[in-house]
């Protein structure tokens, strides 16, 4: 469940207001993180992100992962709900550093 801290001084500029994007975006990397935890450490190398609804204070909001992989490249797959309905989507693919 996303429970973002709304007094946040960078990711709110005032507490009445919907969730803001970036509060999604960051929900969503520490989502894909803990989802593929405790792979080796790996870096996003695309994000592609949809907003669907305005996304409300005063109702629970759901996060929801799954990974697909294409030619050994991993996505995670981020989907946020609210009263059963999509409010955002996020698809994050990462790569894993090899040494040189």
């Amino acid at each position: 469940q996303l429970t973002p801290n709304p007094h946040h001084p960078i990711l709110f500029d005032h507490t009445t207001d919907h969730i803001p994007g970036m509060v999604l975006l960051e929900a969503a990397h520490q989502a894909a993180t803990a989802h593929t935890h405790p792979t080796p450490t790996t870096h996003p190398t695309t994000l592609h992100a949809t907003f669907h609804h305005y996304t409300e204070h005063h109702t629970p909001t759901y996060i929801t992962t799954h990974t697909t992989t294409t030619n050994q490249t991993p996505t995670t797959h981020i989907t946020a709900h609210q009263n059963n309905t999509t409010v955002f989507t996020a698809q994050l693919t990462t790569h894993t550093p090899t040494d040189t």
